[in-house]
């Protein structure tokens, strides 16, 4: 591949390359644009305008989305290596995931160096996988009823009086038929496929990732019945069908198949000795760390997790739905945040226009409730400690507005925070909120 240029940034900040980015980037964009990957399909399909890096004009530079990854490519006369990791560091990234998940995740299991930047990335997704794959397992292995056919001397369900005739003339059998359990061979094929692909990028017992027990006994379900390794097509996955007892199912259905089909990608890039990895979205996990972080403190409250889609303007064309990240109700109280995983410094500009007036139609769409307190929630770069004087108001839109409070509020965060700061942080945030709502 000749001579490797690298090219590296922090999610959402300037790369460091200004030059050779002005060349690069463009390439990067157009070969790695389908390389993210979201945990939540749900989330995916909102993100239309989701790119990997953008032009800032204001500083005449290309800047990194808020995705995170690494990948190797050529435009054709050079080869480069961009690399794309989280402003503020690896261990709050981890720490995120781990309220995500609800998992451990040991520095030795994910310690990195400036060379294997995308085996941190699939370590984490793989330690997601397992998490997925335990939480599945509740009721144990899916299946699914299947008709299916008998012919002997005893009959199984119905007879097929049409199929028995020549059976019965030249063996005295009769054909029947009968609906049995089986287990779903398309979900779990696309699970162990997904299993032999992570197992294949680095061995779950050598690298330190341990399967709990409701997921090794999932997979052993899968050895015993022999699942034949086969190729799922795109309808066949889409066409799964889960019932009640079987939905805790789906969130690893849908990473598996994300997995597989990153892996498929990646063989077609290897031919032409490109090497693009996994993007994971930031703004994605920032969304799902609050929303854990929030329904796991407020709950004991009384305060529960409300998923909400507002239609306004119903039947006319210009019909919109308004979907509020995280909304909590209480009786008759509610509290309306949205997650925004943009640069945060207290400066007028962060605010970005059209997240400000969304909020406000959120909270002003709650006609009937009490809203206590609304705002946007992002990872704040202050250096002064956090003051409600500064970003709260205890008016909406003006002094002599509704009574309710409105906020830029979230956790400081910086690039070299430890676990103990990250703890501090996080609490101080929370009980922020629970003032909000015991005022």
């Amino acid at each position: 591949m000749g001579e490797i240029i690298n090219i590296t940034a922090n999610d959402c900040l300037a790369f460091d390359d200004k030059e050779l980015s002005k060349a690069a980037i463009p390439v990067f964009m157009e070969k790695c644009q389908n390389a993210i990957f979201w945990f939540n399909p749900v989330f995916a399909n909102n993100q239309d305008d989701a790119y990997l890096a953008e032009y800032d004009y204001s500083i005449h530079q290309w800047r990194a989305g808020r995705f995170i990854g690494e990948a190797s490519f050529s435009d054709g006369v050079k080869t480069y290596k961009i690399t794309i990791k989280p402003r503020f560091g690896e261990r709050a990234l981890l720490k995120m995931l781990e309220q995500i998940f609800n998992v451990r995740i040991t520095t030795s299991l994910t310690s990195s160096s400036e060379s294997d930047w995308q085996h941190f990335i699939k370590k984490i997704i793989a330690i997601i996988w397992v998490q997925h794959l335990a939480n599945a397992n509740l009721h144990g292995v899916p299946k699914k009823t299947v008709k299916k056919k008998h012919q002997g001397l005893q009959v199984r369900g119905r007879i097929d009086v049409r199929k028995s005739i020549l059976p019965i003339k030249t063996s005295n059998e009769i054909v029947s038929y009968a609906y049995e359990k089986a287990l779903d061979e398309d979900m779990l094929s696309i699970v162990n496929e997904a299993y032999h692909i992570l197992k294949m990028d680095f061995d779950f017992g050598k690298t330190g990732i341990n399967l709990p027990d409701s997921a090794q006994n999932a997979l052993n379900s899968i050895f015993d019945a022999k699942i034949q390794r086969k190729t799922i097509s795109y309808n066949q996955y889409k066409n799964i069908r889960y019932k009640e007892i079987y939905k805790s199912w789906k969130p690893l259905i849908d990473l598996s198949w994300d997995i597989i089909q990153q892996k498929a990608e990646n063989l077609k890039q290897n031919k032409r000795q490109e090497s693009i990895g996994f993007f994971l979205d930031m703004a994605e996990i920032w969304e799902q760390y609050l929303r854990s972080l929030l329904k796991k403190n407020l709950q004991p409250l009384g305060w529960h997790l409300k998923n909400q889609n507002l239609v306004a303007y119903p039947k006319y064309f210009f019909q919109r739905n308004l979907i509020p990240d995280l909304i909590f109700e209480k009786d008759n109280q509610v509290m309306i945040w949205d997650a925004k995983y943009k640069r945060m410094i207290a400066d007028y500009r962060d605010v970005d226009r059209a997240d400000f007036f969304q909020i406000h139609t959120y909270i002003l769409t709650q006609v009937n409730k009490k809203v206590t307190v609304g705002g946007l929630l992002y990872p704040l770069s202050i250096q002064e400690k956090y003051s409600n004087e500064k970003f709260r108001s205890p008016y909406l839109l003006q002094d002599d507005g509704l009574k309710i409070k409105f906020a830029i509020d979230g956790i400081q965060l910086h690039k070299e925070i430890d676990d103990s700061q990250f703890n501090i942080r996080q609490t101080e945030f929370i009980n922020r909120i629970k003032q909000d709502i015991l005022e």
